[in-house]
Parts: C-alpha cells; sequence; structure tokens
C-alpha cells in the first residue's frame, strides 16, 4: 500500500513539473499605425513591438513592424466599412508571432516608432484577453501612434550666429509613416501649421511661420536674430514646430546654436 501511494505521488510530481500539453500555439498580427496615415514600415524604420502577459509582464514576443504602408485607397480615401479588410493587402506592414497559450490569457501590446526618427518616436499600449486556439489575423492588432516627423535642415546646428542675422530656415515636415505634405495632396499642405521658435533662457523671443517650398515635406522661412542680446556669448534654441490642429496631430525638433556678438 505504501508503495503504491508513493509511486502515485512520485508520478505527480512528474507530471506537475512537465510543460503543459494542454498549450495551443495562437497566432497573432499586430499592425502600427501612423494617425490620420498609413502603416508605420520600412521608409520609417518600422517600429519595435512587444507582447507581455498583463498580469506577470513575462515577455512573450518581441520583434519589428516591417514592410510596406498599406493601401491608400483602402486606409485613405475609401469610407471604412465594419467587417472589410483594410490592412491585411500584399506587402503591408505587420508584426506576426505565434504565442503558446494554455488558458484565456490577458496580453498587452506595446508598439514604439518611428525607429528611424528618434525625435519623433512615440509609443502606444493595448490589453486584451487572447484565447488559445483562437488567432489574431488578418487586419490583427491594430496600435496608433502620434506625431509628425520634424527635422530641422537648416541652418546647420554647427553655425554660430549673430545679432541682426537673417536666417533662412528650412523644416522637413511629414506624417510618421512618411506620407507625403505638399499642396494638393491627401495631406495638403494648407492644413499644417510650421512655426520657428527661438528660444533662450526659458522664454520665447522670436518666431515665424514657415510655408511649403516647392519640394514636398519641406517648409521655408526667414528668422531675424533681435540686435539686443546682453554679454558676449549666448547659447539659443530653435525650436521646429509643426502640427495639424484639426488632426491633433503635433510633432518637435529642436537644435541649439551659440550666438556671438
Amino acid at each position: 500500500m505504501q508503495k503504491t501511494l508513493l509511486l502515485a505521488l512520485t508520478l505527480g510530481l512528474i507530471c506537475s513539473l512537465a510543460p503543459d500539453s494542454r498549450a495551443e500555439p495562437t497566432h497573432l498580427v499586430v499592425r502600427v499605425l501612423a494617425h490620420d496615415a498609413k502603416l508605420i514600415g520600412d521608409a520609417a524604420g518600422g517600429a519595435r513591438v512587444e507582447v507581455r502577459d498583463a498580469e506577470t509582464g513575462e515577455l512573450l514576443a518581441h520583434g519589428l513592424h516591417l514592410g510596406g504602408t498599406g493601401s491608400t485607397d483602402l486606409i485613405i480615401r475609401e469610407a471604412q466599412v465594419r467587417g472589410r479588410s483594410i490592412y491585411d493587402t500584399a506587402g503591408a506592414a505587420a508584426f506576426e508571432c505565434e504565442l503558446d497559450l494554455d488558458q484565456p490569457t490577458w496580453v498587452r501590446i506595446d508598439a514604439t516608432g518611428p525607429l528611424a526618427y528618434p525625435q519623433s518616436r512615440g509609443r502606444a499600449s493595448k490589453t486584451l484577453l487572447m484565447v488559445p486556439g483562437h488567432d489574431i489575423d488578418g487586419d490583427g492588432v491594430v496600435l496608433e501612434l502620434e506625431g509628425l516627423i520634424v527635422n530641422l535642415l537648416e541652418p546647420h546646428p554647427e553655425r554660430r550666429l549673430h545679432p541682426g542675422d537673417t536666417l533662412e530656415v528650412e523644416a522637413g515636415v511629414k506624417l510618421l509613416c512618411t506620407c507625403p505634405i505638399f499642396d494638393g495632396s491627401l495631406w495638403d499642405a494648407k492644413d499644417y501649421q510650421v512655426q520657428a521658435e527661438l528660444w533662450t533662457g526659458g522664454r520665447r523671443i522670436e518666431s515665424v511661420s514657415l510655408e511649403i517650398g516647392e519640394e514636398p515635406n519641406v517648409f521655408t522661412g526667414e528668422l531675424e536674430i533681435p540686435e539686443d542680446f546682453e554679454g558676449k556669448s549666448l547659447v539659443t534654441e530653435l525650436r521646429i514646430v509643426a502640427g495639424n490642429a484639426a488632426q491633433h496631430n503635433y510633432g518637435v525638433d529642436r537644435a541649439v546654436f551659440k550666438i556671438v556678438k
């Protein structure tokens, strides 16, 4: 009797330590979307995706969201209809993984990007329940990142400035998917406000609006540096602030300059 009991306890211990045979591979697709635009893919450096157990924090899967920006017609031009696939088209950016789930599990999905533009990088998160064997594919789970890619192109940060200088300012502004902004485009330049601002000592001392130039995404203007600086040398910051107020979508870039009398 004692031997039988010991054998049963031993078998029970072995079974408890063995991998759970009930775990089922469950497919997950994640899409990372630029607000008011298309998927964030190769052209923007993609996005980093992490999938975690929402209760324990255990990392279940991670990788890059890469590929094309998707169909302009389906994502932007056409009205969206419930149940119709929008993002699941040939070559469209995605992150895919297989999760071994043995029970319904709350997972948290985090997306960070665009990876090629650190100054414009944002993060989005979504928590949902996944059930073993019930794949989430097709359009998948969609996470949306807010913001604009903004780059100060001119003047170069190594340039020394002087009181009274007139600066030719150029700034690049585009959607997080790198979709272009120009007159008459789906993302019309007239819908975007781009401002060059000069800051010193925590206060804005000068600003000017920039206008779209001949090249897509490039906004230009002239900014005059005031002549009434005190001292021989000042560190100042030139900021480019861009936005589409109707879409509540904004971006910023900045560079530090030395003003020398």
